[in-house]
């Protein structure tokens, strides 16, 4: 059924495009539907800068990678900083301040990775959660991962993300295709678009008309063992970007296993993969999320792959996105 979805919002076969189009009455009334909540939702404005990175696309564009490259930067600069997520994929709801070992299925894979760089909290209410947060720390600067499209908080700062190769698919919203909300509107609302991979859409081009300050990064691993023979699997938002990555770098990738995105591992799941790696000879690898809803003592056989961004001239970046 992903994959169906995916066609109908990427692909320009005629087929999907018509699909596509059967949709846009259903996704006009989503357009209606949020821009009448944006109308009449007030902004809460505090005191403490708040930087968000969201996206326009549903599913993968770099977020974290792009988050823990701010944190990491901040940090160096000595910025007592915290991130504040929602814990999509999580069973918690209520505030909680995440401990690095907290269960992925509790908080979500991505607050347990920000928890161990930096004080990492998760609410679906972030208006409440700011309040919350600032009775426990006094930060300098609150980075919000994902939100963009939430106009209960006042945000300082809007960064983008969007993968270079998707680009904004068909460029409709949901569900005839994979926008949230209309691609002008929000770029004029964000102070940085950061497009990952090869602009291989043209969006410089094709917004080049918007002031918006926009940013070319790529996606480069940490550590790969290029001497194995790999079975990739992985359940994130954008799974054909992790095995583009290994290929990329020239790994021997024989074989992928694809899931949905926050998909949690049970021992079927990993019983198989186990198998199916030793049947082929081949070892497993996947990406920092998808290990991290892996129980630890069912860890074992499998490597990780740690990527980072690289953003040019970070340094311009990050003086124009703090002050």
């Amino acid at each position: 059924m992903e994959k169906i979805i995916l066609n109908i919002w990427y692909s320009n076969q005629i087929f999907y495009r018509l699909v596509s189009y059967v949709l846009i009455p259903i996704s006009l009334l989503y357009l209606l539907i949020f821009y009448l909540i944006r109308i009449f939702k007030t902004e809460h404005k505090i005191d403490i800068p708040i930087i968000c990175i969201g996206n326009i696309n549903i599913g993968g564009t770099g977020k974290t990678s792009a988050l823990l490259k701010i944190i990491n930067h901040l940090k160096i600069n000595e910025k007592n900083i915290c991130v504040l997520l929602k814990g999509y994929g999580g069973k918690r709801t209520t505030f909680k301040k995440v401990s690095p070992n907290d269960s992925a299925v509790l908080v979500g894979d991505e607050a347990i990775i920000y928890s161990n760089h930096v004080p990492t909290y998760i609410s679906t209410n972030r208006r409440l959660a700011v309040k919350k947060i600032l009775n426990d720390i006094n930060p300098d600067f609150i980075l919000l991962d994902d939100g963009f499209q939430d106009k209960s908080l006042f945000k300082d700062k809007n960064i983008l993300m969007v993968n270079g190769e998707r680009g904004f698919g068909n460029r409709l919203c949901l569900p005839a295709g994979p926008l949230r909300e209309l691609i002008k509107p929000a770029l004029k609302r964000a102070q940085f678009l950061i497009i990952v991979g090869d602009d291989k859409t043209k969006i410089k081009s094709m917004y080049k008309n918007i002031k918006i300050d926009t940013l070319t990064a790529s996606i480069e691993p940490l550590y790969i063992d290029k001497n194995k023979k790999y079975l990739a699997f992985s359940g994130i938002g954008n799974n054909q970007s992790f095995f583009d990555t290994l290929i990329n770098n020239n790994c021997s990738v024989h074989k992928t296993i694809e899931f949905p995105d926050h998909h949690f591992f049970s021992e079927d799941d990993l019983n198989h993969l186990k198998k199916s790696a030793s049947d082929n000879n081949l070892s497993l690898i996947t990406t920092e999320k998808d290990l991290v809803r892996i129980p630890k003592e069912k860890r074992e056989g499998i490597d990780c792959l740690k990527v980072e961004i690289k953003l040019p001239n970070m340094d311009e970046f990050m003086h124009k996105l703090i002050n």
